[in-house]
């Protein structure tokens, strides 16, 4: 690499193909003398830019005496979009201090979008006040930044005051105001608006608009006003709608409930592609229809389509939560063959084959991933945690924070629960102290809830009683729910009797605390009490939920309550609960049932 003029370094940069060669030629310049012309340092901090190497960019901009104003707009823009727009904020305040320097109309907009990224109220007035002092006010698009950092802070009265006092207002800046007040949940008035663009005839929707109430709309779970949008859409010949807004409208279906209005209108998509299929499968997903989902699978391979890193990872999601073994181990190895990878799925598997009973599968996946986040790393800690496996829980939360990964709120979560269920109070404290202390992780209620529970499992029900008195959050029901059920079973009717009143005064009583509460009575033998429990859950109107459960026979998950006779084989499998139940009596189970010790 031979560099002797700037027009050699400038070609160089111009042929250049990865972050390395770049690097080089920016060290071979230097040593050259060649990186100190405005246009060189221009051309070098804009490529480092485009390859998306913000840090060293800005070590070299740190570097330059004197940057200009491109320089300063380069920088800012990447940074407006980057994980720390505060540095953009801090670029622009430099520009300021040492160049004193207004910057030009373009650099506005981006300097808008990092404030409203901070919600930097403040700071963005300011800026506000320099463009209305320099005449920029009547810059559209800079205009409908100002409008859009308004709205993404909450001050739609700002916001709206920017739109009334602006003169020709074009479709991006009527989507500014419509976007605005749907993200705020303000559907009714993204609406109305959307009606008073309609009369203006200079004006008509596109896309954007559309997008825009569309997700207002999905936010609210409102699926009338989604109706009539989709209505509009319908007989406004001039709007272009393709697969993108298609997409949403089944999306919009899909969250509000409407599965069949999102087929409906699925069907009657003549081209569909990957976004539009994911789209409804993703829909019979969250809703547990595994079997709409294997027949969309099907659908979509006789369509000459594959499933996607979306889809794989949203099939095996709705696997988990259903405890779908056979089919997500399926998808799996389609994805395998299939060469469909990421981290997402990756952790998505984990999260499945834990679920479903399948730690040791969970923890294959695991080490066989290449690229692993605090996500990854957690799926597996809450499934030793939930699977009772608490010294490998502890085991590989030292492996995790060996490897430089900071654990987060959620990783304390599932290291807490895990001693919980394994009695390990003293490792549990330390973990909590650990959190507090040293990563400075406020704790939340499921983290005190995991120490109640721990400390009440190990009859250290004094202890958990000062700890809820210390909490430095309002207990909830799990938290009440997890000393009740520890006074239950240790017999402590006095602690029993404080939270259980706690629970009354904070309405946190449901039908199981109820139960764990006559439960308790009963082990006391105070039949009285026991006796007013059950009237007052009669006059409630308050009965326990029925137990359900789950069992996935090839692809099809059945799903069974208590005396459920719903199902096709239910006078087989009856006959069958009966001779297990023969076999439990003669091998001398016998059940506990506290609330029936009365009699």
């Amino acid at each position: 690499m031979t560099i002797k003029t700037p027009r050699s370094v400038l070609t160089l940069i111009e042929t250049c193909t990865n972050l390395q060669q770049l690097k080089q030629i920016h060290a071979k310049s230097i040593i050259s003398s060649l990186s100190y012309t405005q246009f060189i340092i221009t051309k070098i901090i804009s490529s480092f830019l485009s390859h998306e190497c913000l840090d060293y960019a800005k070590q070299v901009f740190d570097q330059t005496q004197e940057p200009d104003g491109f320089i300063y707009n380069a920088m800012i823009k990447a940074y407006s979009s980057s994980q720390t727009p505060l540095v953009a904020i801090s670029i622009y305040n430099r520009m300021r201090a040492r160049q004193n320097s207004l910057g030009d109309n373009y650099i506005y907009p981006f300097v808008f979008k990092a404030c409203g990224s901070q919600f930097a109220v403040e700071k963005g007035k300011e800026v506000h006040g320099v463009v209305v002092r320099i005449g920029y006010e009547l810059d559209g698009f800079l205009q409908s930044s100002l409008l859009n950092f308004y709205m993404v802070c909450g001050e739609t009265g700002n916001a709206q005051k920017v739109f009334d006092e602006f003169g020709l207002k074009d479709v991006v800046f009527w989507n500014a105001l419509i976007t605005g007040y749907a993200r705020q949940g303000m559907v009714l008035d993204a609406f109305w608006f959307f009606k008073e663009m309609l009369e203006v005839k200079e004006v008509r929707p596109n896309e954007g608009t559309m997008m825009g109430l569309i997700a207002a709309c999905i936010e609210s779970k409102n699926l009338k006003l989604g109706r009539e949008i989709h209505g509009y859409m319908m007989k406004d010949v001039g709007l272009r709608k393709g697969v993108k807004l298609e997409s949403a409208l089944i999306n919009l279906y899909v969250k509000c409930g409407c599965l069949d209005g999102a087929r409906k209108l699925f069907d009657k998509i003549p081209e569909k592609n990957t976004v539009v299929w994911n789209s409804l499968i993703c829909g019979y997903c969250q809703i547990g229809s595994l079997n709409e989902v294997i027949e969309l699978l099907r659908e979509m391979h006789l369509s000459n389509l594959k499933p996607d890193r979306f889809t794989i990872s949203s099939v095996v999601s709705a696997c988990a939560h259903m405890g779908a073994f056979n089919l997500g181990n399926r998808v799996h190895r389609f994805a395998e063959k299939n060469g469909i990878w990421d981290i997402f799925i990756g952790t998505a598997l984990i999260d499945m084959y834990a679920k479903c009973g399948f730690i040791e599968a969970a923890r294959e996946v695991f080490n066989q991933m290449n690229e692993k986040n605090v996500a990854s790393w957690n799926a597996v800690l809450s499934g030793y945690a939930s699977h009772g496996q608490a010294e490998s829980a502890i085991e590989l939360f030292s492996e995790m924070r060996e490897s430089g990964v900071r654990p987060d709120s959620i990783t304390f979560l599932a290291v807490l629960h895990a001693c919980a269920h394994s009695g390990l109070v003293e490792n549990g404290k330390w973990y909590f102290d650990l959190m507090v202390k040293y990563y400075m992780i406020p704790p939340r209620v499921e983290h005190y809830g995991c120490m109640v529970d721990l400390l009440g499992r190990a009859g250290l029900l004094q202890e958990a009683k000062v700890l809820i008195k210390m909490m430095a959050v309002e207990p909830n029901a799990m938290v009440w729910g997890a000393l009740l059920s520890a006074c239950s079973i240790h017999g402590n009717t006095e602690i029993g009797e404080w939270a259980a009143h706690q629970m009354f005064e904070s309405n946190a009583m449901d039908a199981g605390s109820y139960v764990i509460l006559a439960n308790l009575y009963a082990s006391a033998r105070r039949f009285d009490r026991v006796k007013a429990v059950r009237e007052m859950m009669v006059g409630k109107g308050i009965c326990k939920l029925r137990g359900c459960s789950m069992i996935e026979i090839g692809d099809v998950v059945h799903e069974f309550v208590v005396a459920d006779k719903m199902h096709p084989r239910s006078e087989e499998i009856y006959l069958v609960l009966d001779e297990l139940s023969k076999k439990l009596k003669m091998a001398g189970y016998i059940p506990l049932l506290a609330l029936d010790e009365e009699g």
